[in-house]
Parts: structure tokens; sequence; C-alpha cells
């Protein structure tokens, strides 16, 4: 983070939210000082005004290295140390913007509040307030940033609720518990870097396929779909 970027390359336009000119002009010359996070975004402050904000898109990811780009490389930040910063994004879907307003760009990307940060009181209110169902709710990015598809089955299987429960029908006791079990869960995917064949034996995560044993019964895993999504559960243990 002490290396100042000397040379910028956008191989793909598609990515640039805020233009490659600007994010160049913004950079190029300035040092990168740390990494943070709000939901599904990437923070990266530099030694100015500016941040680049990084979104991955499902499946991009970073990767720091001397060597040639890696495939699906899109934009590259190389340093006065002849590393560069790859930002690899195989679907087109990640998204590299420039802001000097965090507070003002989650506004303007409507991005709620993050669900690792959040604190239990703020979300029982929310969740109290929200209608419809329990998974729609968990990947809603304005309500709560930082849940998607995985990780919201995830979170539904360990804390034993149905994909389509109602929020209505959730009580004090239920959304205690699935506050504690969404920090956990999320936890436990940093820190085994969101890898699935890293993640411990009683997730549902390494199991996402129709008919496969669920860890805690042993009954078939089943899959369904709610708007649009499919999603995974065990019929057995998420009544």
């Amino acid at each position: 983070m002490d290396q100042k970027i000397k040379e910028i390359a956008i191989e793909d336009t598609k990515v640039a939210a805020t233009s490659p000119e600007t994010i160049k002009d913004s950079l190029k010359g300035h040092k990168l000082t740390k990494a943070e996070r709000i939901g599904k975004y990437l923070l990266l402050p530099t030694n100015t005004e500016h941040f680049l904000v990084m979104h991955f898109g499902m499946t991009g990811w970073l990767d720091y290295a001397k060597d040639e780009p890696p495939e699906y490389t899109k934009a590259s930040f190389t340093f006065d140390n002849g590393y560069s910063l790859f930002f690899v994004n195989p679907r087109k879907l990640g998204r590299l913007h420039i802001t000097d307003n965090i507070h003002a760009f989650c506004e303007q990307m409507e991005i709620g509040p993050d669900a690792l940060a959040i604190r239990e009181d703020d979300f029982l209110r929310k969740m109290k307030r929200k209608k419809g169902m329990l998974k729609s709710a968990l990947m809603d990015q304005k309500f709560l940033s930082g849940i998607g598809n995985i990780y919201s089955d995830e979170i539904l299987f360990q804390t034993g609720l149905h994909p389509k429960t109602k929020l209505s029908d959730l009580n004090e006791a239920h959304l205690g518990k699935l506050y504690i079990q969404m920090k956990e869960v999320l936890q436990v995917a940093i820190e085994h870097q969101a890898d699935p064949k890293k993640m411990p034996g009683h997730f549902i995560i390494p199991r996402r396929k129709e008919g496969e044993p669920c860890p805690y019964c042993g009954g078939e895993v089943k899959k369904e779909k709610l708007s649009g999504r499919g999603f995974f559960y065990c019929p057995a243990c998420q009544q």
C-alpha cells in the first residue's frame, strides 16, 4: 500500500462506471492507503481525497503480481515496485468508481447498512418494518448490503428458516437467531476466503446440488426458485 500508482490500463471500458480518464487522472501518481468494505463494494482510499471503489459482480477478484495479466483482466494498476493490481472479471459485471465522498456514493448507489456492521437493535427494527419473504429481504442491497444468493441460503439454513417465510410470521426469537447466524456465516466466509471447498462440514454451501445429503439430518437438499433466483434448502430442517 506504500507504492505510487505508475500506470493504469482499462482494458474493458464497460467496467468503468466513472470515465477511464477520470480514474486515471484521480489515481496516477498517488497511493492506495488501505482497504475497506461496505456491502459488496471494496473501498480503496488514496493519499488524496479520492476513493477507488470496486464492485466485483459475482465472479470477480483481485490479483497482485508481477506476472502477465490473468485471463479476463479488465483493468490493471501498476505500482513503482513493478507489481500490478489486476481487476479480473470474467462475467463483465464488475464496476470501477471514483468518488471523494463515500457517504454521498452510498446514497447515490442506494447501498443499505452493511450486514456485518449493523447493530442488533437496528437490524431488528428494520426487519420488523419490512414486508415480503425472508430471503428476498436479506438479498435486498438497498435494505441490507453484503448478502448475496449463496450466503442468504446459508444463513437461513443455519437458522432453520424456510427462504419463503413471510417476515410477518417471524417473532423476536427468530430475528435474534437470524442476526447471530448472519454475522457468523459472513465471518466464516471471510475467514475461508469464500471458497466453498473450505467451508465447515455443517454448511450447506458445499452441497448446493439437488439431492445432496443435508449435513444435519441426512435428508435430500432441494432447489426452488424465488423471484427468478434458484435457492437450496433442506425441507426437513427448514419447515
